[in-house]
């Protein structure tokens, strides 16, 4: 029986049951649908409606020119190839570095995720303009060719070799990070069976282990594809003038041609598309994504194997055969491959961590570079590009503004995405599924697509250019984190603790002050970071929304990199990450300093 829920009363022989009481929880989801309802779902039914308009009211001219156009096509092409090259060696190199993070001690672990997850809480904007450095003709990449003889090496940059590299260097987090959460629950008492039956341990990984990763794989793949056909900085600062991509292909047509309404036409194609990746491969982004009740269920699941066992009953002798040989074939190639799996893993983690750290020493150095041009390793040093920095009131007040533009947005994010986990995770059943599928939608639809829907909404009320204008969109960007993480937490969250608290006379107010909250702290302040980072690394929504008297630094360091390739931005950076890196000492400090303080005093209550 519920805590909540009066006690039954008997009444000769007869059982009066008492009217329970209305579950009110579900209210908690009413902030959280409203802001995506009105901010989210309303802006891309907007740019729906603003792609079938024209000079004389609704048509479908926009879309006729859209499908024949072979610049359209183009670039549909262009961005497909980039995500598919992309989804492939993400997938390889993650799931490579990912097994190798699940076989060495916990201390090396610690240390490799280290290296995975400080460039993915690094600026994508940094990140891409490290790549120019290193693959500049007068670049690190060219520096070293130039040791071995070559003096021509080849175009690495500014073009779609580039953009590639940046591409991997960016989402490869993304690949292995889902399949590390998986690879690190599987329980290997199977593959050492099947080796002890004689399968080598290439055949074993393949015929048992590999299955039980399959879902992350596809999971990583489907996130990572997706995400690369929105992608838009990395295309704009490392591609060549005709290697443009979608998203770029939708801001050309809205800012260089004026044609917004063509312009909402491609970014509704491309929604189409991301939407219908969506629903085809719902069942293995859900895990990822956080989305309760998507998971196959073991009846399903038996369902299969029995359709699998009886085509397999029903097959001819020839096919029998054939299976065999190709087994055989497999295994053969599986062996040789196992007897050189050392090599492979050992280079995977090479090749990765060079993609993930080198951009971030690049920077580092770049910084203190005394020229005002692309060079590197520099010639000189100095710290005249720290000076600039800090004096240019412009740069500055752009710092200033992203930081309190990420903060109130990821404030609000917090605020609302913790009441609406709590409706998603205590309330009613019925609409968990779709809810969450909402909340998961801001991570899914390409930035761009839900810039341009947010600005033909918002641009006649007078928003763009002022610090509502840009806190509301980034407010619905940072939700799918706060929402996502403290769902999380408060499924691990043991309900009898709130049960208790409520026998024992503590009201609503005095349950999510002295139980909920202090257990949810830790999943609030990553909500809250996850949501900061997703604001105050963002272009293209700036891009729209900003003004003359609101720049953002992402969008300011963006327009300085197009403009004149110099250190200041490698300044920026660099000043970024050491308040980063200081923020977080001081918090280590901070908690070793209280718990030193409560050792002290427990020491002087005892004696």
């Amino acid at each position: 029986m519920s805590v909540d829920s009066p006690p039954e009363q008997f009444t000769g022989g007869l059982t009066i049951r008492p009217r329970r009481r209305p579950d009110h929880r579900w209210l908690t989801l009413v902030p959280l649908l409203a802001v995506l309802i009105l901010l989210f779902v309303v802006p891309l039914g907007s740019l729906l409606v603003d792609s079938f308009r024209g000079g004389q009211g609704f048509t479908l001219e926009n879309y006729r020119e859209q499908v024949t156009s072979p610049v359209f096509w183009r670039a549909i092409r262009r961005t497909l190839v980039i995500a598919a090259l992309s989804t492939g060696i993400c997938v390889v190199l993650g799931y490579c570095m990912a097994y190798v993070l699940t076989r060495i001690p916990k201390r090396l672990r610690g240390v490799l995720l280290v290296v995975v997850l400080v460039p993915y809480f690094t600026s994508i904007l940094i990140r891409s303009y490290a790549w120019i450095a290193i693959l500049a003709p007068s670049g690190l990449v060219a520096r070293t060719l130039a040791l071995f003889g070559v003096d021509t090496p080849p175009e690495l940059v500014f073009n779609q070799t580039g953009m590639l590299i940046g591409t991997v260097q960016i989402l490869l987090p993304l690949a292995l990070l889902p399949i590390y959460s998986v690879m690190s629950g599987i329980d290997r008492a199977p593959v050492r069976a099947a080796q002890s039956l004689g399968a080598s341990p290439a055949v074993a990984h393949w015929h048992v282990y590999r299955p039980a990763t399959s879902s992350a794989v596809t999971a990583a793949a489907a996130l990572v594809f997706i995400s690369t056909l929105g992608f838009y900085v990395t295309p704009a600062l490392l591609g060549g003038p005709g290697d443009t991509l979608i998203a770029q292909s939708i801001l050309v047509q809205f800012s260089n041609l004026v044609d917004p309404a063509g312009a909402a036409a491609q970014a509704t194609l491309l929604l189409l598309v991301v939407l219908l990746l969506f629903v085809i491969l719902f069942r293995y982004l859900a895990p990822s994504l956080s989305v309760a009740g998507a998971e196959p269920t073991p009846a399903s699941t038996a369902t299969r194997s029995g359709r699998r066992f009886s085509r397999a009953a029903g097959s001819t002798e020839r096919h029998e055969e054939l299976r065999a040989l190709r087994a055989r074939i497999l295994d053969t190639g599986l062996d040789v491959v196992g007897r050189l799996r050392l090599p492979i893993l050992a280079g995977s983690w090479i090749v990765g961590a060079a993609l993930l750290v080198t951009p971030l020493v690049v920077v580092a150095i770049w910084s203190f570079s005394d020229a005002t041009y692309l060079t590197f390793p520099p010639e000189e040093y100095s710290t005249r590009w720290f000076a600039d920095y800090f004096a240019d009131e412009a740069w500055l007040d752009s710092t200033f503004l992203s930081l309190g533009i990420a903060s109130a947005s990821a404030a609000i994010s917090v605020v609302i995405g913790g009441l609406g986990a709590f409706g998603l995770v205590r309330g009613p059943r019925v609409p968990r599924v779709p809810v969450a599928i909402l909340v998961a939608m801001p991570m899914i639809v390409p930035p761009m697509i839900y810039s341009l829907g947010f600005f033909v909404l918002v641009a006649p009320h007078g928003l763009v250019g002022t610090h509502l204008g840009l806190i509301l969109p980034y407010l619905v960007l940072g939700l799918p984190f706060a929402v996502s993480i403290t769902a999380a937490a408060l499924r691990n969250l043991d309900v009898r603790l709130e049960n208790a608290a409520r026998s024992l006379g503590a009201g609503p107010l005095s349950v999510l002050r002295h139980v909920l909250l202090p257990a949810l702290r830790p999943a609030l302040v990553s909500g809250f970071v996850f949501a900061f980072l997703a604001a105050f690394d963002d272009v293209v929504v700036a891009t729209f929304m900003s003004g003359p008297t609101a720049v953002t630094l992402p969008l300011r360091m963006f327009q300085d990199i197009k403009l004149e390739v110099s250190p200041r931005t490698a300044v920026v950076a660099v000043v970024l990450l050491g308040a980063g890196a200081a923020a977080v000492l001081l918090r280590f400090v901070t908690a070793w300093l209280v718990r030193a303080v409560r050792v002290a005093l427990s020491r002087l209550g005892d004696s």
